[in-house]
């Protein structure tokens, strides 16, 4: 009779146990994704590119030989923010180097990208020559020995920069160039670097005296840009309008 007893005790119990649910703060309920988390997931699939205005500060980079005078180091950081709207409307994260007139060293410059992950990595300059007659647009690329993938990469898309820009300003292509710049070979991703024309030519400086001008070229760097994540190389529908 005890044995009866006992085994009825343990079905009652084991049956009890089966049916019982949870209640109250014990019921257990799916996580429901907060906005902050479904913009960071969102950003997270968002190509993230640093633009670089060279020089600043206490450097001033190339000077015009025009009255007034016209210094490299605000002609870069006028085009590298137009460059950041452009891109930023077309969906990508954007961090500068620099948005304003300070000085930053070239060290930083590379490891502010590297530090952030950074898909690409895009400098830009204007150039000057001491003959007044030297013209055009050049890109560089670090040709590296020890990461060849990083420098085809890199001179893909210093191509299809530089297309873009010779195909909206007509400017005089000088090519792509491999240079060894400590902005593009400290950098670990894909990096350029543009010259955007020659502050030291009579006929170029008079366009980059215009923010007309400087949209357009600011605006085919992004789209140069653009094709290369887009299309890895094959050139991609322009989603704005890059004329001044």
């Amino acid at each position: 009779m005890l044995r009866v007893n006992s085994l009825l005790i343990f079905v009652i119990l084991v049956l009890a146990s089966g049916c019982s649910r949870p209640t109250g703060t014990e019921r257990i309920t799916a996580h429901k994704e907060t906005p902050d988390e479904r913009l960071s997931a969102m950003l997270a699939k968002r190509p993230k590119i640093v633009i670089d205005a060279g020089h600043g500060g206490k450097d001033l980079g190339a000077l015009s030989k025009s009255t007034p005078v016209y210094q490299e180091k605000a002609l870069n950081l006028t085009t590298a923010l137009m460059l950041n709207s452009f891109l930023q409307k077309m969906g990508y994260q954007t961090i500068l180097t620099r948005g304003d007139d300070f000085f930053v060293p070239l060290d930083l410059r590379a490891a502010i990208a590297n530090s952030n992950n950074a898909a690409l990595f895009v400098s830009v300059h204007y150039n000057s020559a001491p003959s007044p007659k030297a013209e055009g647009v050049e890109v560089y690329y670090y040709n590296s020995e020890d990461d060849k993938e990083r420098s085809d990469a890199s001179k893909a898309l210093a191509g299809g920069v530089l297309e873009r820009i010779v195909e909206s300003t007509d400017c005089k292509s000088r090519g792509v160039k491999h240079g060894n710049f400590a902005v593009i070979r400290e950098t670990t991703m894909p990096a350029i670097l543009i010259e955007g024309g020659f502050v030291t030519n009579q006929n170029e400086i008079l366009k980059l005296r215009s923010p007309g001008y400087l949209k357009t070229l600011a605006g085919s760097i992004a789209l140069g840009i653009n094709d290369y994540l887009k299309g890895k190389g094959q050139k991609a529908e322009g989603k704005v309008n890059v004329k001044g």
